[in-house]
């Protein structure tokens, strides 16, 4: 009798961690959006990186999981190049004029597109 009451407190709690597992760290509740360096030298080997982080319930990266998101150049698509789109992240390489250059991102789980500004500045 003891055994059969141990099994079960054992399953009982493996559903309940497996429970807890999917809706605390597998599940998306969140997108982040991060863009690396913040702003473009106007010099040709000049990118910047923009990816689309999935974000649990404790707002760290969703485990195992990844998400696709929709890049779409708003302005000043004559200023830069992609040079890697994937699911979830876009490169661009600077076309050697200064200018403004707008991403709007729209993430596949996500209320909400957001819109990046880049400035493509002079090198100081």
């Amino acid at each position: 009798m003891s055994t059969i009451i141990i099994i079960v407190l054992v399953v009982v709690i493996l559903i309940l961690f497996g429970i807890y597992s999917w809706f605390y760290l597998f599940n998306i509740y969140e997108t982040r959006i991060l863009v690396n360096p913040e702003s473009l030298n106007v010099n040709f080997d000049s990118t910047i990186e923009i990816n689309v982080i999935p974000l649990n319930s404790f707002g760290r990266r969703a485990v195992l999981r990844r998400i696709s998101a929709r890049f779409e150049l708003i302005e000043g698509d004559s200023l830069v190049m992609i040079t890697k789109r994937i699911s979830d992240q876009i490169i661009l390489q600077s076309l050697s004029q200064v200018g403004k250059v707008e991403i709007l991102v729209t993430p596949e789980v996500g209320l909400f597109p957001s819109i990046i500004e880049i400035e493509i500045v002079e090198e100081s």
